[in-house]
Parts: structure tokens; sequence; C-alpha cells
């Protein structure tokens, strides 16, 4: 009998708080199998109900930004499927990205499995170093790859909860609500339970 084939997974990344502004450190990784049209083609979908179109949290008006994540949650766009992590700062921003993208691929996988890991912005250079990170901590990957979010709307939807997130943890009251209820529906998982500092490799 031959050997069983791997599942493919699709990981999509991104983060906020680099900024000085920040006290905390935001990732966000999506999860998703199989065919990946009809899941960016949901993401697209609930751009356009909100009005946001392909603008990042920050640079969509508050209304809209809030809109977009209570379609997304609404009509369950991978739903269960989105993983956050939240770190205090100061600390080296690329070690949070380690510990998120291993552990929701952990928490979704069963069985035998191959990843690809696509990241807002990342260059060659850092893209290698977080696959030999990965691999090291027993990931099995395909690849690390930069994928702007004007040509990715998953990586748009992990921006968006990036965003929310940081409102959440930030006070606001209108993202701290919706935050509660996306996890109350388990749309999304958070891996930590107050904000830490990331463990080195």
């Amino acid at each position: 009998m031959g050997s069983r084939a791997k599942e493919k997974l699709y990981c999509y990344v991104d983060e906020t708080g680099q900024d000085a502004r920040a006290s905390i450190f935001v990732v966000v990784a999506i999860i998703a199998a199989g065919e990946q049209e009809d899941i960016r083609r949901a993401c697209m979908e609930a751009e356009h109900t909100a009005g946001t179109g392909h603008r990042k949290w920050h640079k969509s008006r508050a209304a809209r930004r809030l809109r977009y994540i209570e379609t997304v949650v609404e009509r369950k766009i991978c739903c269960g499927d989105v993983f956050f992590g939240t770190f205090e700062k100061p600390l080296p921003y690329f070690f949070p990205f380690i510990e998120v993208i291993e552990q929701a691929i952990k928490a979704r996988v069963v069985g035998a499995y191959a990843a690809r890991v696509y990241v807002d912005g990342i260059d060659r250079q850092k893209a290698q170093e977080l696959t030999n990170a990965l691999r090291a901590r027993g990931i099995s990957l395909e690849l690390v790859k930069g994928r702007r979010d004007e040509s990715e709307p998953l990586i748009r939807l992990a921006d968006m909860w990036a965003g929310c997130i940081r409102g959440a943890l930030a006070g606001s009251k209108k993202e701290s609500a919706l935050l509660n209820r996306a996890v109350d529906a388990g749309s999304v998982r958070s891996l930590n339970e107050v904000p830490k500092k990331a463990k080195t490799p």
C-alpha cells in the first residue's frame, strides 16, 4: 500500500505593533486547507459588503472595518482557523512569528501535512530564517514566502483581525465587544491567555 497523501495546509500571517506607540505585539495566523479560491472569494465579498475594498485596518474607516469583522464572523469565514498571539514589548518581533505559526499549525493538523506559509511583506532572507526556525521545531514546510496584502485577501483578513485585536487590547469598547463575540463563537482562537514574552527558538 502507498503512503497516505499529505494534507496541504496554507498559513497566512500578519501582525501589528511594530510601531513605537504600541506596547503589545499581535500576530495573527490563518490556517486554510484545500482549495483556496472559494475562501478568497468569500473574503472579497465581505470586503465589498463592508466597503473596505483592499484597504488595511488602519487605512479603513472605523465603521467599515468593524462591519468587515462582523461580516466575517456572521458568514463564518475561516471560522475556527484564525489564531492569534499577543506579546509584551520590547522583544525581537521575529520570535512571536515563530511561536504563533508553530502553535497554529500544530493546533490545526491531523496526520501528515505539508504547509505553505505566506507572511505579509517578508523578504527572502527573513523567509529563509523563518523556514529554518520552523523546521527546527518540527514543522513540515514546503515554503515560507512574502505575500503583499494588496494581492492576497487572506493576508488582508489576517491584518483586519490583528487590528481588531490590537484595538481590543488598547481598551476600545467596540473592538473588545466584537473580539469577545468572535471568541465565544469560535471564530478566532487565542494561543495565549494574556500578553507574554515570546520564547526564543
